[in-house]
């Protein structure tokens, strides 16, 4: 017995941490929302480009385009342009659009448009590595020792690579320095403090790479901001320019690597661009339904979601069964309710689904009633169980097809749906009441009819509840999770909470 229970607890515990693994993979790994009305920030961002293209002279304008690895999911990318081509190629880790025309018409306008989303982001993708050594330039006079001058410090202050680039940047920002003034020549936009950082680096024999940037925030005439980066050998470090701050922020996208110009024309002049970021939330069961449409990965394709529709309400209808069905478990074993045969409840409860439950008991009370009257008097004929039933299956499929008749009459949609009740369930209802009542009377009998009803309005009331609804189609590693506490409640030899009422009223007696 030891042997058994032990083996039924493995198996519980076992069902357990499959259904709650699976559920905890779903939630922290493919982001699937735990709320069916939960919602994800999407951004989207308008880059507009307006140049002077010559007369009659072919164009081309190429402009670098976020790459998208890893941090953001791209969910929808155009490119407006009027009479142009227009062609992506991947540049190293960089992607660089082509716009191109064989005429030019003068003043042009074009535009993209890039939505984008932080949710169902694959952050396991591989960046290629980067250079971890660079041969130092070959500076000469003041130059030489300005770069020396600052340089020793810097490695007394720092004790690894971060350290000594972060160390690098802040020194580069003391503009009231002699020797930064000096390398810096009189320019101290960000753009050459980042340089001469670069060249100090590159001096002491570190690679770094400029990175530009788009902050996401509702903004219009957004300028980009440049960051630096290098490899340590494992991973890359980014770098704030202007205060040598380590770290990308979250609301940084990158939107292109390298020294080269955002923008190359041909055949034209003075391109310009200007770039507007807004901001929405958007239900994330909508994006993943997005992504699963644009054939880009997303958890849709590995769950129920994937099949046509009817199925999917077909399945949202079975799947609640083991809800109901651990419910029924629960008021029996535990509370010690009786009902009338073990499941019955949930396929009553199934029923209401169809009818509601106002008009569902009011159906099953006449229908039951009206069949008991039946019965009795197929009782005094003395016919032989099949035989009963059979003439009692008849008269409740003829009873559901007056009542539908009669509903049609008066104008009442809801008795059509009556036909869905389960037949077979209602006959066989209608035959244990019935001995129920020869054997025990008719009390006992009308109890367990009531009781069946009312276990099975509050098995109805679960098993339709929109958010549970959602849970077990979504995770149905849930269904493991009942199973594990079914096994746990197939070995409860306790007592039911009604028994314990009925002894304390006995020892206050004896008492």
């Amino acid at each position: 017995m030891g042997s058994t229970r032990l083996h039924a607890r493995l198996l519980a515990a076992l069902l357990f941490i499959l259904g709650g693994g699976s559920m905890l993979y779903q939630i922290l790994v493919q982001k699937v929302p735990l709320y069916q009305d939960e919602t994800a920030p999407v951004w989207t961002i308008d880059a507009q480009v307006d140049l002077e293209a010559s007369d009659d002279v072919p164009v081309k304008l190429r402009m670098f385009v976020p790459p998208l690895d890893g941090n953001f999911t791209r969910l929808n990318e155009n490119f407006i342009s009027n009479d142009y081509g227009i062609k992506v190629n991947r540049d190293g880790e960089n992607r660089r659009v082509t716009w191109s025309s064989r005429r030019g018409k003068g003043a042009e306008t074009l535009y993209y448009r890039l939505t984008i989303t932080p949710r169902y982001t694959d952050n396991t993708s591989e960046q290629e590595e980067g250079p971890q050594f660079r041969i130092s330039p070959a500076l000469e006079g003041p130059e030489q020792i300005a770069a020396e001058a600052l340089l020793k410090p810097i490695r007394q202050h720092s004790a690894d690579v971060e350290t000594f680039i972060s160390e690098t940047i802040k020194k580069v920002n003391e503009t009231g320095d002699h020797n930064v003034r000096l390398l810096l020549d009189g320019d101290a936009s960000p753009e050459n403090r980042a340089r001469v950082a670069t060249l100090l680096l590159a001096e002491a024999n570190i690679p770094v790479q400029p990175v530009h940037t788009l902050r996401l925030a509702n903004t219009s005439n957004q300028q980009l901001e440049l960051w630096l980066r290098s490899y340590n050998g494992e991973q890359w470090l980014y770098f704030n320019p202007d205060d040598g701050r380590e770290g990308l922020p979250e609301d940084r996208l990158v939107w292109w690597f390298g020294k080269q110009p955002l923008l190359t024309l041909d055949g034209g002049r003075d391109a310009a661009i200007s770039f507007s970021v807004r901001h929405s939330n958007v239900g994330a069961m909508e994006l993943a339904h997005t992504l699963h449409d644009q054939d880009q990965r997303s958890f849709i394709d590995t769950s129920f979601y994937s099949v046509p529709i009817p199925t999917q309400q077909l399945l949202m209808v079975i799947l609640m069964i083991p809800v109901g069905v651990m419910l029924v478990l629960l008021i029996r074993s535990v509370i010690g309710v009786e009902t009338l045969g073990t499941f019955t409840p949930v396929l009553i409860a199934l029923a209401f689904r169809a009818t509601e439950v106002v008009w569902g008991v009011l159906l099953f009370v006449g229908i039951t009633s009206l069949g008991l009257l039946v019965r009795s008097y197929l009782e005094h004929l003395r016919l032989q169980f099949l035989a009963r039933l059979s003439v009692m299956l008849t008269f409740v499929v003829m009873l559901m097809a007056g009542i539908s008749l009669m509903s049609y009459k008066a104008g009442v949609t809801t008795g059509l749906s009556v036909g869905l009740f389960p037949m077979v369930i209602l006959t066989m209802v209608i035959e244990r009441v019935s001995i129920a009542w020869e054997e025990r009377g008719a009390g006992h009998s009308i109890k367990l009819a009531v009781a069946t009803l009312l276990t099975a309005i509050v098995c109805h009331a679960l098993m339709a509840w929109e958010f549970l609804i959602y849970l077990v189609f979504t995770f149905p590693g849930i269904l493991l999770m009942l199973a594990s506490l079914m096994v746990l409640a197939g070995h409860y030899r306790g007592y039911r909470l009604l028994e314990l009422l009925r002894f304390r009223e006995l020892a206050e007696e004896g008492g």
